[in-house]
């Protein structure tokens, strides 16, 4: 397939789309474009066709492997894995790469504040000082079996391809339709025998339930999680079914911009019982800051914006230089650069993050400026819940006056049509009246995006 895209007249440092469903056939396609010498461009096809035409456009894209014969908008190539491996047949030796390992491996695409997404230049260099980071400390060897669960433009799919393949592990691919069932999902894990599961905290909180109903037990050993806030509570169950000595926890924080992961926390029963926010401390040749509006570095336990440097951070968004130089800055205290996240965290005295969610996810309701992400770990620190989002709602007409804060909760004893007075009650111990939510509607499961995060959007209204 490398040879078939050389005779298709890809060359080295080309970007090459590919829109695939998650197969064997992609983790393919993703070798055969860095073998060629390009850089890959990871297109999900369950993604609006303008939204695809969009990327492909912008992105300069001559090639896309795909298996769609038509892509609205698009006039790049369109090449299925089988004609490139047609077209490279016969070809006894394909060129060798000659980039540097500085030079662009990928560019994923993540939504940005205008309504215009941005592509995140990822180098060779990043993925490889990653997997150096933590193969030790989570004892990857190739005896490890992996899931590929997650969209290839979610970037956490980088680390279950990349996770496997650079340390010699086989890698599951978990089909679209079986990630969005956790019955499915949970067979697919026994029967290929995982050990390394990494998982949003939204498609876990499923799993874990149907993992109570099943005898089978499974063998994984570790699972990561990323991409979003983790509620640690929702784990005392899978810890009495998995010690740890049997399945290790981890909280990962991560961003895009710095290649996947930045920081590690083993998160034990103590954790769990303490409610602890923590993300752990920076992997091994990343570096953490949490400075303040002037750049100064703030002391342990005051709130400020979380920045990043050392091995994971990227080389650029792709032709955005005056976002690029906003955010990708010089680094004054290890040298190189960091990249200002736009996430709000404080350091523990210990060197540990606690994030604390976007610094612009604060709201205005009725005057008073509030963070949601409070509410929302207020909610989910009762008992009674499982997990949580919380959104604004309101009659959408920019009328102050209607605005209103709705909450959406999963119970722990699975039930859908039980009383939510208790929920309000436990948020007004704790929280202002103003940020007590005015409606809390329950449901028996969270709605997920393809990258298996919350998908707000197809959250109903409140009754």
């Amino acid at each position: 397939m490398a040879s078939g895209l050389r005779r298709q007249g890809v060359a080295a440092g080309d970007h090459v789309g590919i829109c695939l469903e998650r197969s064997a056939d992609l983790v393919v396609s993703v070798l055969a474009v860095l073998l060629a010498d390009g850089v890959y461009v990871p297109l999900d096809p369950a993604y609006p066709a303008a939204r695809l035409a969009q990327t492909a456009e912008d992105a300069e894209l001559g090639v896309i492997i795909t298996e769609l014969t038509e892509i609205t908008g698009v006039r790049s190539a369109l090449l299925s894995p089988d004609t490139l491996h047609t077209a490279g047949a016969g070809v006894s030796d394909a060129p060798a790469p000659e980039r540097a390992p500085d030079s662009p491996a990928y560019i994923i695409y993540t939504s940005g504040s205008t309504g215009r997404p941005k592509g995140v230049v990822v180098p060779h260099r990043n993925v490889v000082a990653l997997m150096s980071a933590t193969r030790a400390d989570f004892a990857l060897t190739g005896d490890d079996v992996w899931s590929f669960f997650h969209s290839s433009a979610f970037d956490f799919s980088v680390w279950e391809i990349w996770g496997a393949l650079l340390t010699g592990a086989r890698v599951v691919v978990v089909p679209y339709w079986v990630s969005r069932s956790p019955e499915e999902l949970h067979r697919l894990l026994a029967q290929e025998k995982v050990t390394v599961l990494s998982q949003t905290p939204s498609a876990f909180t499923q799993l874990a339930e149907a993992d109570r109903e099943q005898e089978t037990r499974l063998l994984v050993r570790l699972v990561v999680f990323g991409g979003e806030p983790l509620d640690t509570g929702a784990l005392r169950s899978w810890l009495d079914r998995y010690p740890e000595s049997e399945c290790r926890l981890v909280n990962m924080f991560g961003i895009t911009e710095t290649t996947v992961h930045v920081t590690a926390q083993t998160v034990r029963r103590a954790e769990v019982l303490s409610g602890s926010r923590s993300v752990g401390r920076a992997l091994p040749g990343w570096h953490l800051y949490v400075l303040d509006r002037r750049g100064r570095i703030l002391p342990p336990g005051a709130p400020g914006e979380i920045h990043v440097g050392g091995e994971g951070v990227a080389l650029a968004y792709w032709k955005r230089p005056e976002l690029s130089a906003e955010r990708f800055v010089e680094d004054p205290y290890a040298g190189g650069r960091m990249y200002r996240s736009g996430d709000r965290g404080r350091l523990l005295p210990d060197g540990r993050l606690e994030h604390l969610g976007r610094l612009d996810s604060q709201v205005k309701v009725r005057g008073f400026r509030i963070e949601l992400d409070e509410i929302r770990n207020v909610l989910v620190d009762d008992p009674a819940v499982i997990s949580c989002a919380v959104v604004l709602g309101g009659e959408g007409d920019g009328d102050a006056a209607r605005t209103r804060i709705d909450a959406y909760v999963v119970l722990t004893n699975g039930d859908t049509g039980g009383d939510t007075a208790s929920i309000r009650h436990h948020a007004a111990r704790l929280l202002p009246a103003f940020m007590v939510p005015n409606t809390v509607t329950v449901l028996d499961s969270l709605p997920l995006t393809v990258n298996g995060k919350l998908d707000a959007r197809r959250l109903p209204p409140p009754p």
